[in-house]
Order: structure tokens, then sequence, then C-alpha cells
């Protein structure tokens, strides 16, 4: 865990030192729907996703360091799961039209998972690995849509990828 800690403690210095002047941070509120049917029978057919993410995409043209925290929780039928992914990676929108941009973003990292399933006989957590492939538009520079693909790990060979669906906006400007 100490391990974890420290590289994700090097990935952002590294990415905060990759941007130049200031970033703005947006917050976003989706809807996660799980690809794989037995997953779907334990826990439901869609969760809901918090995340934290810079909104790099909204300089365009050119590629950009970009991270995203995201927090999925779901508790159904005495079946609970809570999925963190930590992921870096790198964005980039297209057009020079600040109304209406779309971009792309792919992102890899650490997830840690907390599963409580009688359905699959798991009562553990661990770390384990996500990758995510995003495309979005950005309105105005202030709102965001997303639909995204995330594939996470095997979890004691329960399979937790599945698409997201969320809507975001810009909360503040970070300055370097």
């Amino acid at each position: 865990m100490k391990k974890t800690a420290l590289l994700l403690s090097l990935l952002a210095s590294v990415l905060v030192r990759a941007q130049s002047g200031s970033f703005p941070i947006g917050v976003d509120v989706g809807v996660f729907f799980p690809t794989d049917s037995n997953v779907r029978d334990a826990f439901g057919n869609s969760w809901t996703r918090v995340g934290i993410t810079p909104l790099s995409f909204q300089k365009p043209d050119s590629w950009k360091a970009s991270f995203d925290f995201a927090y999925l929780h779901q508790n159904r039928n005495g079946n609970s799961v809570t999925l963190i992914p930590v992921t870096f990676g790198i964005t980039r929108s297209f057009g020079k039209d600040p109304s209406m941009r779309p971009y792309v973003a792919l992102r890899v990292g650490p997830y840690w998972g907390d599963v409580n399933s009688p359905a699959f006989g798991v009562d553990d957590n661990k770390i384990g690995f996500d990758t995510n492939a995003s495309l979005g538009i950005t309105f105005n520079n202030m709102f965001y849509v997303e639909a995204r693909y995330d594939w996470f790990s095997d979890f004691d060979d329960i399979k937790f990828s599945g698409f997201f669906i969320s809507a975001g906006i810009r909360l503040f400007e970070f300055r370097l």
C-alpha cells in the first residue's frame, strides 16, 4: 500500500509539473453500466459515479497530461462494491470554437476495490489496474459531457468493466 501511495504521489507531481500556468478543475456525476451480466445481476444494471479531473482538454490542438479520480459505489441485495480508480494519461481537444469542442482522453492507473458479495463468495479489498478511453464535448469551457469505457482488472474473477455516461462542470482554476 505504501508503494502505491508513493507511486501515485510521484505521478501526480510529474503531471502538475508538466502543466504550465494554470488549469481548470471540474467535478462530474454520471452513471456506470457494467458489461458483465453476472455483475449486473448481483449489483444492479447502473451505478452512480462521482469524479474529479483537470479540464486540460479545454486547450485545443495539443496533447495534455491529465488525471482522473472517481468514486463508484453500489449496494444491492446484500452485495456491496466500492471502486476508486485513480488514472493518469493524455487528453486532446479538437477545433477552435470554445462554444462546443470535442475531445478524447486515454488513461491508465490503479484502482482500489472493496467487495462484499455473497453472490460471488467474496469479502475482500485490494488494488487492481484500470485503463479507460473517453470521448466528450465541452461547452463554453464550462460544462462537459462524456462517454467512457473502463476496463478493470478482474477482482477475484469478477469483471467490473463497463461504460460511463457523465456530465460535469468547471469549479475553479488551479494556478501553479
